[in-house]
């Protein structure tokens, strides 16, 4: 009898920590990419290395900064450089032999997605910078994905209109409106009890109506950003029939910030 609860508990925490690390996956961005020579061929063992850069014009600060990460090509020319935090980076290569530097600036990681930042690699002596600014009325549409998601970037965080908790904000998604009787949201027409909320990976919805928990709506300026499924989720998030709504809170830095704001709510 001993062994065979010994056994069920060790199945039973192998599968919440299996299921924790499915849902932190979902915290952050890849880029990917192949590096090319100007004829159009692959470069194998090409150093590149990934750098923050903090935030662009207009943005409030992220708070990606020091987040540095190396990586070399393979036999294909290809790369890729998994569990970015979301934000603005730079993708520079190293001098290789015939080839000089090549940089991509302002290049933009959101959560769940991966941007493709294909390089190619000018003779050596030459200058290659590209300045990618990132367009948010832009739809990039990726052929290996049947996933429906809007995500809110801190940028747009920023600049919209909102209230004072993160949830404001979710009706600039597509298919979310609110839901009268329950106090949640309705996304692609099911009701707020069909939804699942994560916040930096952990699920904080409500087991009881299905709603996001009270405690767990937290103030926006703390996000850096939301990432709305409205279909064609992965099997981890099997547990919704509605949508899953992700938000990533800000990492520590070591700039100090400070903000002032007013709420203004009319009589009724």
């Amino acid at each position: 009898m001993a062994n065979t609860l010994k056994s069920f508990f060790t199945m039973f925490a192998l599968v919440l920590c299996m299921s924790v690390s499915a849902f932190a996956q979902e915290i952050t961005g890849d880029i990917e990419g192949t590096v090319k020579d100007p004829n159009g061929a692959v470069v194998p063992g090409v150093v590149l290395t990934i750098r923050s850069v903090g935030s662009t014009e207009g943005a409030r600060a992220d708070s990606t900064a020091g987040f540095t990460r190396n990586i070399t090509t393979d036999r294909n020319g290809f790369y890729r450089v998994q569990q970015i935090p979301p934000g603005f980076y730079t993708v520079s290569t190293s001098a290789t032999s015939g080839f000089g530097e090549a940089t991509r600036t302002n290049v933009e990681v959101v959560v769940g997605k991966s941007t493709l930042v294909d390089i190619n690699l000018a003779v050596a002596g030459a200058e290659n910078i590209v300045n990618v600014t990132a367009d948010a009325g832009a739809v990039a549409i990726d052929p290996t994905s049947n996933k429906v998601q809007t995500n809110i970037t801190a940028q747009a965080i920023d600049l919209l209109p909102k209230g004072v908790n993160f949830t404001s904000l979710l009706q600039t998604a597509p298919s979310v409106r609110n839901e009268p009787l329950s106090g949640g949201f309705q996304i692609d027409g099911a009701s707020g009890s069909e939804n699942t909320f994560i916040i930096d990976g952990q699920e904080v919805s409500n087991f009881r109506t299905g709603t996001l928990n009270i405690n767990n709506n937290v103030p926006f300026q703390v996000v850096q950003e939301i990432q709305v499924k409205s279909g064609g989720f992965e099997a981890e998030f099997g547990g919704a029939t509605g949508g899953v709504i992700s938000a990533v809170t800000k990492s520590g830095s070591n700039d100090f910030h400070g903000e002032v704001g007013a709420s203004f709510r009319p009589a009724t």
